[in-house]
């Protein structure tokens, strides 16, 4: 179960954030049903999306009203976390504690060096890496990678991966007409796997990484980088 709650406020436009923010959810096909739930000073939405929340929107239109501010509060399976957008940028974003690792790092020209998710399960790790090219899903235990092709994972792995392409990730055979818009603005190509703007802008204000992996996920992470993501 994915839930989300959007809460935009400020002392500004917020009639006016509204037909906005409506005209852009219209013409986006990815976008999904969602209330809305508005008391004086707020804008509140309700989502229960299948795929995650409409960010690109919701950062189009925070940028052509500055002066307010637009928050986001979600639980996905048991797992809760929270972003703040302010001036068409994500200014933070927080994840519940124990929740799956990730490790995201962007190259040239916007372009996805890769993005990692990690996850323990008993004395298992499970996750799902990705660059812009091509993609894998792992099982690590005891010292031992195993590499997963995409056709053959399974639902737990599928889960995982979801909760990092929701947030992070859209991909070229997608639509996404509103991430083409940005990318072509940006004066980027777009590649077969590519991080949501959004997401780039938090990278670019980050060095062009982010990573909540936790210690322990360590030699999962140089076991991949010796033997998938950097091989020679």
């Amino acid at each position: 179960m994915f839930t989300a709650v959007v809460r935009i406020t400020g002392a500004g436009r917020l009639a006016d954030f509204r037909e906005r923010l409506r005209w852009l959810l219209v013409r986006d096909p990815d976008a999904e049903d969602y209330t809305e739930h508005h008391e004086a000073g707020v804008l509140e939405y309700r989502f229960t999306p299948k795929r995650g929340l409409p960010f690109p929107a919701l950062t189009v239109a925070s940028g052509d009203f500055p002066e307010l501010r637009v928050e986001a509060e979600w639980e996905h399976d048991g797992v809760r976390g929270r972003a703040v957008i302010e001036n068409g940028q994500l200014s933070s974003e927080e994840t519940q504690p124990g929740a799956a690792g990730i490790e995201v790092s962007a190259a040239e020209e916007g372009r996805l060096s890769h993005a990692l998710i990690c996850e323990r399960q008993g004395e298992d790790w499970i996750g799902y890496v990705t660059t812009a090219e091509r993609h894998t899903y792992f099982r690590y235990r005891g010292g031992a990678l195993e590499l997963i092709e995409p056709d053959d994972a399974d639902e737990t792995l599928e889960e995982v991966a979801f909760r990092l392409v929701d947030e992070w990730i859209w991909y070229d055979e997608e639509d996404a007409p509103l991430e083409r818009e940005r990318y072509r603005q940006y004066g980027y190509p777009v590649r077969g796997a590519n991080l949501k703007s959004e997401k780039l802008a938090l990278l670019r204000r980050q060095g062009e990484s982010h990573s909540t992996l936790e210690p322990a996920a360590a030699e999962v992470r140089a076991a991949l980088q010796a033997r998938w993501l950097n091989p020679t």
